[in-house]
C-alpha cells in the first residue's frame, strides 16, 4: 500500500466455501482482514460498522462473494470501511474534547434540588402515617 489510502475488492467466495455453513461470516471477517494485513504489510488492522452490516446482511449462511472497501492509515492502524461510507478515526482525540467540555455548574444545581425532595417525601410519609391511623381506628371501631 503506497501512500495513506487505498482501495481494494476483496473476493470471499474460495474462502467462505472451504468452511460450514453456519461459519461463513466469521470466516469472511478473518478472510477481510487477512487479506488487508497482507495488503497494508501490518498486523493492525480494523473494520468498519458498515463492512459488518453487510456481511451479516444475509444471514450468517449467506455472505456476500466479494466486498469492495476503502483503506487509510490512522496514526499506527489501518482502517477499513465500504465504499462510500465515511471512515471514522480514532476516537481517543474526540473523547478527550468532550471530557473538557463539560460545565461544572450542573453539578451544583443538583446538590440544591436533593432538600426539597426529602422534604416533599416527608411530608408524603406523614399524611400516610395519619391515613394509616384513621383507618385502624375504624378497624377497631367494628370490632
Amino acid at each position: 500500500m503506497k501512500g495513506t489510502e487505498a482501495e481494494y475488492i476483496i473476493p470471499l467466495r474460495k474462502e467462505v466455501m472451504k468452511v460450514a455453513k453456519y461459519d461463513r461470516t466469521k470466516k469472511a471477517v478473518i478472510a477481510i482482514r487477512q487479506y488487508l494485513q497482507k495488503h497494508t504489510k501490518s498486523k493492525n488492522v480494523l473494520l468498519g460498522k458498515q463492512i459488518n452490516k453487510k456481511l451479516q446482511s444475509g444471514g450468517r449462511k449467506n455472505v456476500v462473494s466479494k466486498i469492495h472497501v476503502k483503506v487509510i492509515k490512522d496514526e499506527d492502524n489501518y482502517r477499513a470501511e465500504l465504499i462510500g461510507h465515511p471512515i471514522e478515526l480514532s476516537k481517543d482525540k474526540e473523547d478527550k474534547n468532550k471530557k473538557a467540555e463539560k460545565p461544572k455548574v450542573e453539578a451544583k444545581k443538583e446538590v440544591t434540588e436533593k432538600p426539597v425532595a426529602k422534604e416533599e417525601a416527608k411530608a408524603e410519609t406523614k399524611t400516610v402515617k395519619k391515613v394509616v391511623k384513621k383507618v385502624a381506628k375504624k378497624v377497631e371501631e367494628k370490632k
